[in-house]
């Protein structure tokens, strides 16, 4: 009988629980990688609030790191390499530019490599300069280094190919199933069902979330809207403080911190729209998230969101809050619109980005290594 393909899985901060893109696609292919037969390890910070040895079929092994934005992930990174290449597996796959250095101290020990990109990192505006360069210098290790490269994003793949000579495949990220959640925890906390403007992701500059604040101010007939921001902060915290400052004269503008996924179901649920006003993507999980629920979507036309949406939702000029401002009036006035655009996105979720699917393409790279 054939042994099964034996997959590590390095970069992350690890499986279950953590709401970081990576550790999402990484807990939802990881089991059905073992369900189709694979033999799958993820390493995962000592720092874990999860501490079993294994979560539905995959293997956990917990790894030191450093928790600061710097060394957090290459620190973790080496030493879970360091520890792999003298087990039995026999492929290694590195998440993200930042861990994408140690696939050459893989490949000197004989272990097949897999790199997935799941941005330009380099382009976000909390790195510092040394931070950037050391970025880009993962992204080229990103793609001379390993047996195979993967990227989230048609436009990832065009700018890496175009870049670096053609050496990518495309492999989506896909989102579950959400079935609807009826209005409960929001109503406690002052928000009625279709009656606000919904940001849920990370509170980073890249993410312009003061671009949103800007155009909500500027709508001149609100109809009693209210704009809830939800999400964590992750080595941000002056960012947040200048946009609660900006916020701060307008009363409609909610601020709800990191919230749990029985509140998140909710707002993505009942929300008016969905706005994710990004100048930097890979592929945005939260975005796919907000269509799987049938959110109308209203997203910056950066192309990894305007190759994602296609048109079963609004895009307006990137970094412009008045042309956000007149899109959100303009689809507030058209309630009819706005449920036309939420059934458009459920149905284009539902269609193209299954994880069943995926994590088939992602055995079938390992397949060709082996």
């Amino acid at each position: 009988m054939k042994k099964p393909i034996r997959v590590s899985q390095i970069g992350s901060r690890g499986i279950p629980g953590h709401r970081g893109g990576v550790e999402r696609v990484i807990e939802a292919v990881s089991p059905r990688l073992v369900a189709l037969g694979l033999d799958v390890t993820v390493y995962c910070a000592s720092w874990s609030k999860y501490r079993e040895s294994t979560y539905r079929g995959v293997k956990l092994r917990y790894i030191y790191s450093i928790p600061t934005k710097y060394l957090d992930t290459i620190v973790r990174s080496l030493l879970s390499t360091l520890r792999d290449i003298f087990g039995p597996s026999d492929i290694i796959h590195c998440h993200g530019s930042g861990s994408a250095p140690v696939a050459l101290l893989a490949r000197i020990f004989g272990k097949k490599v897999v790199v997935t990109v799941h941005g330009l990192d380099w382009q976000r505006r909390k790195w510092s300069i040394f931070g950037r360069w050391f970025l880009t210098i993962g992204e080229r290790a990103a793609i001379k280094l390993p047996h195979q490269t993967i990227v989230v994003s048609q436009e990832l793949k065009r700018a890496l190919d175009s870049q670096y000579g053609g050496k990518v495949i495309y492999i989506p990220n896909g989102v579950e199933e959400r079935p609807q959640r009826a209005a409960d925890k929001i109503l406690q906390l002052g928000v009625a069902p279709r009656k606000y403007i919904l940001y849920l992701a990370r509170l980073v500059p890249e993410k312009q979330c003061h671009v949103l604040i800007e155009a909500f101010k500027q709508i001149a007939d609100k109809t009693d809207f209210k704009l809830v921001i939800a999400g964590p902060t992750w080595h941000s915290e002056e960012y947040v403080a200048s946009l609660r400052t900006l916020a701060c004269d307008d009363p409609a503008i909610l601020f709800l911190g990191e919230v749990d996924e029985a509140l998140l179901e909710e707002l993505y649920s009942n929300c008016y729209a969905y706005v994710l006003p990004s100048e930097v993507e890979g592929m945005s999980l939260s975005l796919l998230d907000a269509m799987a629920f049938g959110s109308c979507i209203v997203a910056s036309d950066i192309a990894a969101n305007a190759d994602l949406v296609g048109d079963s939702g609004i895009l307006f000029a990137t970094g412009n809050a008045s042309d956000l401002a007149a899109r959100l009036s303009d689809v507030i006035a058209h309630a009819d619109r706005a449920e036309q655009y939420r059934d458009k996105a459920r149905l284009r979720m539902t269609s193209e980005f299954n994880w069943d699917r995926i994590s088939r393409q992602w055995e079938a790279v390992y397949v060709s290594l082996t």
